[in-house]
């Protein structure tokens, strides 16, 4: 009796073992489901943050920044920090490309220009210096996370001495035609000394969709597209070894210039 009760019970996790269990990958909030066996898109949140070497209220808000980022995770958070303007001996910190947006930003918001000034996927949310809060900020990254994503985004990079290569592919994973949108990228550098601090997301370059081509007029649904982008030397970064890429989709014709999906790549 007792051997065949062994004998059963081997069977049974013989079963169990073979059978297995079907695990799907959850997608977070909005996350938008594709057919059987695919895996579940995240909606990530692309927060620029810009400041100056010299605003007194900034380093509070970069550390809200980084308790989000901790708290949430590169999966659904990026965070940029942009500078808007050099300042006295603080040269070399805004590039062209980062005031360039900042005042592409402000005159297309309710903002006054000062600095800290936060955008959540592009002009869809936006926190003024004057609102500046861990819970504002949350708030609006938990708005923007509830919305489905409608663009998938795989790419890796390559650094060749002082310039980035980025290649990758979009899928336009939402039920509608997706119009005049762009592939960019920005380089960012972390463990940067600024007076007494340490900043880290500190973006030294913006590929441009009038730079690398990546203009898209119509894409339809459940459609690809290959992109390719090259940075021009990256004359501000410091230390090569501390940049990291993000890669992002933006809508810039439309009322909100909307980041329709941003990728962070190690």
């Amino acid at each position: 009796m007792k051997k065949v009760l062994l004998v059963l019970a081997l069977i049974g996790m013989l079963t169990f073992l073979f059978v297995g269990c079907d695990v799907t990958t959850p997608g977070g909030p909005g996350g938008n489901g594709g057919a059987d066996g695919e895996e579940e898109v995240t909606r990530v949140v692309m927060v620029e943050l810009f400041v100056a070497p010299t605003c007194s209220h900034c380093p509070t808000a970069k550390e809200y920044m980084a308790r989000l980022l901790d708290e949430y995770g590169f999966d659904k958070l990026v965070v940029l920090e942009e500078y808007a303007k050099d300042y006295g001996q603080y040269t070399g910190w805004a590039t062209p490309e980062t005031i360039s947006r900042f005042h592409e930003y402000v005159n297309n918001s309710d903002s006054d220009g000062v600095t800290p000034d936060a955008y959540f996927n592009g002009l869809n949310e936006h926190v003024g210096h004057n609102d500046c809060s861990y819970y504002k900020y949350k708030l609006a990254i938990m708005d923007e996370l509830d919305k489905p994503a409608k663009i998938a985004i795989s790419a890796s990079y390559n650094v060749d001495g002082s310039t980035v290569s980025i290649e990758g592919n979009i899928k336009n994973i939402s039920l509608e035609t997706l119009s005049n949108i762009v592939v960019s990228a920005m380089v960012y550098e972390d463990s940067v000394s600024l007076g007494y601090y340490t900043a880290n997301h500190v973006v030294r370059d913006i590929i441009t969709p009038e730079e690398s081509g990546q203009i898209i007029e119509s894409l339809s649904t459940e459609t690809s597209y290959e992109f390719s982008l090259v940075t021009g030397p990256l004359n501000y970064v410091k230390y090569m070894s501390n940049i990291h890429v993000v890669v992002f989709v933006q809508a810039p014709g439309t009322s909100t210039k909307e980041i329709l999906q941003a990728l962070y790549l190690e």
